[in-house]
């Protein structure tokens, strides 16, 4: 489906208003590619655009918009333990989430409700609860949009790091589809393959998930007698392979449903802002500031350090300007109450940025891809 001068308000989960000059949707392979043959695009001026969960449109776009739409999942592959997956990019993520374990390809369940499709996961290298995507993500399928031809990157191709990959800087490449490689992870399959192996590790952890459920809960006077959890804790409980995915997307879905903002119910992309990557002696002079500032170990010498403890410290969360709040349980999501634009979002982005650094000399990055072509 080919348009001109199309508004993308229905396509970006900010809600916010954003005319493209060109507009083009389809499902197939074959589809873009007859498209292109004849067609010379600038891609300084292109964007592919999958569920709008990541981006903020500021102002009209001058360029092509290009629009996968294939929800087809293919299984390529598959023995007694593993599984490889073709998933198109027009697919809701989660509904392929949804898919996978009910089918049980074990992997991607701590990343159930991340909102977006299939074809933008290996682009932001979307992750929670310790899980990224691209631990299991075997393939990428794409078209150069340039050569005109069609083109497959390996996972070590991709570049993988934190929240980026080679997508994010080769914007020639339009992702058609992802094929993944998850575990067979039903019971009965595990069983099968090693009886006595399942009964010790059942035993082994055991004892540690009990543990780990009993310091995930927090109910007190400190959390006004309301039943809480720990994160830290639950990102460990779901590291353990003897609790079935079944049980591992109930809980995450339980979590998000509480504390993640719902896109069709009020504008937002989730997690605005990344959590900065730093090394131990720049959290140290973090923690002089302000001691409640929370951290992950990320890799090597490097900590992860807590977004939205950072915005927090400056007293953004909760805070509303206009039609532009902060969440005030989750201050790293910015909500579009209705009505604002992508330039008073980006404002208001940019002013809790500047009080972060001001205050900590550190910068935060937003997570979210800010398209500003028109501004």
């Amino acid at each position: 489906m080919y348009k001109e001068n199309y508004n993308l308000a229905a396509l970006n989960t900010f809600q916010v208003d954003c005319i493209a000059s060109k507009y083009f949707k389809f499902d197939s392979d074959a589809d873009i590619h007859s498209f292109l043959k004849n067609e010379t695009v600038d891609i300084s001026n292109m964007l592919i655009l999958g569920g709008g969960s990541n981006i903020l449109l500021v102002g009209d776009y001058p360029g092509i918009v290009f629009h996968p739409s294939n929800e087809e999942i293919e299984l390529i592959s598959g023995n007694s333990e593993f599984a490889i997956v073709r998933a198109g990019a027009g697919l809701e993520w989660d509904k392929f989430v949804e898919t996978t374990v009910c089918r049980g390809w074990g992997g991607l369940e701590n990343l159930t409700l991340i909102p977006g499709n299939v074809g933008a996961s290996p682009v932001q290298n979307i992750g929670a609860y310790g899980t990224e995507v691209s631990e299991w993500i075997h393939k990428v399928n794409c078209y150069d949009v340039q050569a005109k031809e069609f083109i497959t990157y390996t996972n070590k191709e991709c570049d993988f790091t934190y929240r980026n990959s080679i997508f994010k800087r080769h914007k020639n490449l339009l992702i058609l589809s992802v094929d993944f490689k998850l575990v067979q992870s039903s019971i009965l399959s595990t069983l099968r393959k090693n009886f006595l192996s399942f009964a010790k590790q059942f035993i082994n952890e055991t004892p540690v998930a009990a543990r780990l459920v009993f310091k995930s809960i927090r109910f007190g006077k400190q959390t006004n007698w309301r039943l809480k959890m720990n994160f830290e804790y639950v990102r460990q409980f779901l590291s353990l392979d003897m609790i079935p995915t079944q049980v591992k997307r109930l809980l995450v879905k339980a979590i998000r449903t509480k504390t993640m903002p719902n896109p069709k119910v009020i504008g937002n992309v989730g997690c605005f802002f990344k959590s900065p990557i730093v090394p131990v002696e720049v959290y140290n002079n973090i923690k002089k500031i302000d001691s409640s500032i929370g951290r992950y170990k990320h890799t090597g010498e490097l900590l992860k350090v807590s977004v939205g403890d950072l915005i927090k410290s400056v007293n953004w969360n909760g805070r509303r300007e206009g039609n532009v709040s902060v969440d005030v349980n989750r201050p790293l999501i910015i909500l579009n109450h209705g009505g604002a634009t992508g330039i008073e979002i980006f404002e208001f982005s940019e002013q809790i940025k500047n009080d972060v650094h001001s205050k900590f000399n550190i910068k935060i990055e937003p997570e979210a891809v800010i398209l500003r072509s028109a501004v």
